[in-house]
């Protein structure tokens, strides 16, 4: 019956929901808002139906399910209706089924087995997590969560290659082995809750790709460390539950496994990162999700991660939000169905508050890492704005010049780089100047007039060197002093991924 249901949903993307229910309504679902798209699937076509029963969690008639899904009714009708609960007359699914559109930076192997089997489109995948918000019920203990914000998130960063060896460690629905697998890698794919791996092998099956992952129940890296010691990997992939929540908080809210690490503090995201080095292949990658604790005498806000990395992980650390503990406690009592109206409300906002106010933490930093073995390095960079579309490779930039090499012989471009210069007015010289990136995270640099000379002849022409000796000369500068001041600079903009280095076009 899988293979008839996977056919059956092969046309129904969000392109499809788009152009057969309009924008409006397909905005409007991944809101996680019903109405507008209830209005539009009013219409009854075989979209409208599919979207009516998977996405919005509505019951169909037997005419209406036989319309929706053709071939898995036809196919084992007796079955079929097995696979869904009576309600209301008609059939309703036991689950939330939600098409996704693969990353554009993924790459599908050719002949994977979703590239079988009549589908449509072969930019998506149909991944199946527990009734929410949207179908009206609250998130309970066996809760399995579907693909929101946080999940497409972590799908733009992380990058698959064919043959390597991924563990996505607490895959919950299993969104992130599905991508790994159809990237042609062999997958490990481990969670604490026996339903989240129910789930993650239905969708697993769904879409084709069973074979290429092995599911294991524990907690973090407890299933793949043996008595040979730990397994190691090429790719780790996590969205762990990372959500600070103090046990009395939790006895009110619900034991939240999906979210909630039930360790002090942030400490469950500081046993993921320092267990990350131990685990990957030299050369390997990690991308995970994590939340950390502020204290109100930290200036540095990435100071704790700094300390989780240790000696031999480099991290990229990126904040996109920086929220008072008040607006981080609001945020999950809300996501735990709690509201202001409710009787657990208020004393579980005091139990969370006093948990932070034990700690002195301020605030919460919320973001996304890179992480592989290498000296210890650590980059925190501040979200500012939006991010771009091509995170991943964004991200790549600023791995790549995460190390401080020997410049002088390799010509430096400005990247995605515009110049700011600010005047007095009436005055010939700028009393500001600054570089601002056009794309990545917005990052700006101050400069002097040496910097602003540098970079705006770095069109990969000229070495390092070359252009620090011409700029000596202008300047009447001895040319070692100026390489002496400007380096730290240089490799400062290197870092960001506002200069990028390679050989130089002459000599």
């Amino acid at each position: 019956m899988i293979d008839s249901l996977r056919e059956d949903l092969s046309s129904w993307t969000r392109a499809a929901i788009r152009a057969d229910l309009g924008p409006r309504a397909l905005a409007a679902l991944e809101r996680d808002v019903a109405v507008p798209a209830a209005v539009a699937a009013e219409s009854g076509t075989r979209i409208a139906l599919l979207t009516r029963l998977f996405w919005l969690g509505e019951a169909l008639d037997d005419a209406e399910l036989a319309l929706a899904l053709p071939r898995t009714m036809a196919t084992a009708s007796a079955a079929a209706q097995r696979f869904f609960l009576p309600s209301d007359g008609g059939w309703r699914s036991p689950w939330q089924v939600v098409p996704i559109d693969i990353p554009p930076h993924l790459a599908r192997v050719e002949g994977a087995p979703l590239t079988k089997g009549g589908h449509a489109d072969l930019d998506t995948v149909w991944i199946a997590s527990s009734h929410g918000t949207l179908q009206g019920a609250r998130h309970g203990e066996h809760f399995v969560m579907g693909v929101g914000g946080a999940t497409r998130t972590l799908a733009a960063l992380a990058a698959y290659e064919p043959g390597q060896r991924v563990l996505d460690l607490g895959t919950g629905s299993g969104v992130h082995a599905v991508f790994a697998a159809l990237s042609g890698a062999q997958v490990v794919a481990t969670d604490i809750s026996e339903v989240a791996l129910d789930m993650a092998r239905f969708n697993a099956s769904l879409n084709g790709v069973a074979p290429s992952i092995d599911f294991r129940l524990g907690s973090l890296f407890e299933p793949v460390t043996g008595e040979g010691g730990p397994e190691r990997f090429d790719v780790i992939v996590s969205n762990p539950p990372f959500v600070i929540t103090p046990a009395a908080a939790r006895a009110r809210v619900g034991e939240l496994d999906y979210r909630d690490g039930g360790l002090e503090g942030d400490q469950l995201s500081a046993q993921v990162v320092g267990g990350l080095s131990s685990h990957l292949t030299p050369g390997g990658r990690a991308w995970m999700l994590t939340n950390w604790e502020i204290s109100s005498d930290e200036v540095d806000p990435f100071a704790p991660v700094r300390t989780w990395a240790g000696p031999d992980l480099d991290i990229h650390l990126v904040m996109r939000e920086k929220l008072p503990v008040t607006s981080y406690i609001e945020m999950w009592l809300r996501d735990g169905g709690l509201t202001p109206a409710h009787p657990d409300y208020a004393d579980s906002y005091r139990a969370w508050l006093a948990d932070f106010d034990t700690r002195h933490v301020t605030h919460i930093g919320l973001g996304y890492l890179a992480a592989g073995r290498g000296d210890g390095v650590v980059i925190g960079q501040e979200l500012r704005g939006l991010a771009p579309a091509n995170v991943h490779d964004y991200m790549e930039r600023i791995w790549a010049g995460r190390t401080q090499t020997d410049l002088t012989g390799l010509a430096p471009v400005a990247t995605d780089v515009v110049e700011h210069r600010f005047y007095h007015p009436g005055e010939e010289e700028p009393w500001i100047i600054k570089f601002t990136q056009t794309n990545g995270f917005g990052e700006e640099v101050m400069a002097d007039t040496a910097l602003a000379g540098f970079v705006s002849v770095a069109d990969g022409e000229l070495t390092t060197a070359q252009i620090v000796n011409a700029l000596a000369q202008l300047l009447s500068e001895e040319a070692g002093n100026l390489m002496e001041k400007l380096e730290p600079q240089i490799q400062h903009m290197k870092r960001l991924g506002m200069l990028t280095f390679e050989e130089p076009v002459r000599a």
